[in-house]
């Protein structure tokens, strides 16, 4: 992954994908690079290799999902949940209470993103005047630029 960072171009890395952040922090500590973690807030493991490494991390809302569902236990209402599969993602118009979300006190947040605009991206999403498609089977009309660079090594 060193290559990736040292010659690629490549700034950020998002490492998801179990420990796979292990190699793109230590490719980013070599070579001035960043790491997007995955699934929690990641700042604490991957900054252990270098102070401010992380951006920010993509994070399942896993304490609002335990809490909903454990309320839901407690109110003897189970069966909202009991042998159902679902979907979640947007439930309010506060970040910390929906089940994906970023870390809003350890993202780098910088002049041109803030964490006042992240909320208020949030709530607009929320509200409706924002729309975040489900659609898999249609691209979206903008134009976006990736590159693979094939398997770590």
């Amino acid at each position: 992954m060193d290559t990736w960072y040292g010659s690629k171009g490549v700034e950020v890395v998002f490492a998801c994908g179990g420990g796979i952040y292990t190699s793109a922090a230590e490719a980013a500590v070599k070579t001035g690079g960043k790491v997007i973690g995955v699934d929690s807030d990641q700042s604490a493991t991957i900054d252990d290799y270098k102070e401010g490494l992380t951006v920010t991390s993509a994070m399942k809302g896993l304490q609002v999902t335990i809490d909903n569902v454990l309320d839901a236990v407690l109110d003897n209402e189970w069966d909202k949940y009991v042998g159902k599969i679902e979907n979640l993602g947007m439930e309010s118009p506060d970040p910390a209470e929906n089940y994906v979300q970023l870390p809003e006190e350890t993202t780098q947040w910088d002049g041109t993103f803030t964490k006042e605009d992240y909320q208020k991206l949030v709530q607009r999403m929320y509200n409706g005047e924002y729309e975040v498609s489900s659609d898999s089977t249609t691209f979206p009309e903008t134009e976006i630029t990736a590159t693979d660079y094939g398997s770590i090594k």
